[in-house]
């Protein structure tokens, strides 16, 4: 596998997310019910990841952040509920897909994994210890960077959480938009959309919000 196909396979992220009436149901059951428990990741993935949704999408005022959206919940149901393991599917790829179906779960397991390694090099504690500060300094390091990281490995522990710290970014901020509090008091919201009106102030278009789908 190269290093390209490697990145691929862990990033194809909110790409893949559709807004069918099951996932929106599982998005609005994530902000309805308090507590974390982890299902698909580990206790310390689990920190990982709440630690960086919210660094990502952080509360502001009048604009609750993912947390408290439940963003990070619905990540991690979504990966154990709706992704295929390997057990379901068997290895099928062609060269419109980015990531067989068969490898989903897989995918998203081994960037976990190089999260724990890369993390450990850096600040010398494992996931579970990591302060808001540790994640921040991450996120900045691969999601500021101007270019893939370069590794010794064609699909090394660089590469693999530099396509996963993207990929929970782009999914984050997918289901941040897709929940209804978001869509209804944060976003331009019209219930009937489609009148087309030329030439008004952006006072009447959303203050340059995006417009709630």
């Amino acid at each position: 596998m190269n290093r390209r196909q490697a990145l691929r396979n862990i990033g194809w992220g909110s790409g893949a997310l559709v807004a069918t009436p099951a996932i929106l149901s599982l998005l609005q059951s994530c902000q309805q019910n308090p507590g974390f428990a982890p299902v698909f990741l580990s206790e310390g993935q689990g920190h990982a990841l709440k630690t960086m949704v919210d660094l990502i999408l952080p509360d502001e005022p009048g604009s609750p952040g993912a947390v408290a959206m439940g963003v990070h919940k619905f990540m991690d149901l979504y990966w154990h509920e709706v992704l295929v393991s390997e057990a379901d599917l068997p290895e099928l790829e062609d060269e419109f897909t980015k990531v067989p179906e068969s490898r989903q779960q897989k995918s998203v397991r081994e960037g976990f994994a190089a999260l724990q390694t890369v993390f450990q090099a850096e600040f010398g504690k494992d996931l579970e210890s990591g302060s808001s500060e540790d994640f921040d300094g991450l996120l900045a390091k691969y999601l500021k960077s101007e270019k893939v990281p370069e590794g010794d490995s064609a699909a090394g522990p660089e590469q693999l959480t530099y396509g996963l710290l993207t990929s929970i970014r782009g999914q984050a901020i997918w289901a941040w938009k897709r929940m209804e509090v978001i869509g209804e008091e944060v976003l331009w919201y019209d219930p009937v959309p489609g009148v087309y009106q030329g030439c008004i102030p952006t006072s009447e278009a959303g203050n340059g919000k995006v417009m709630s789908l």
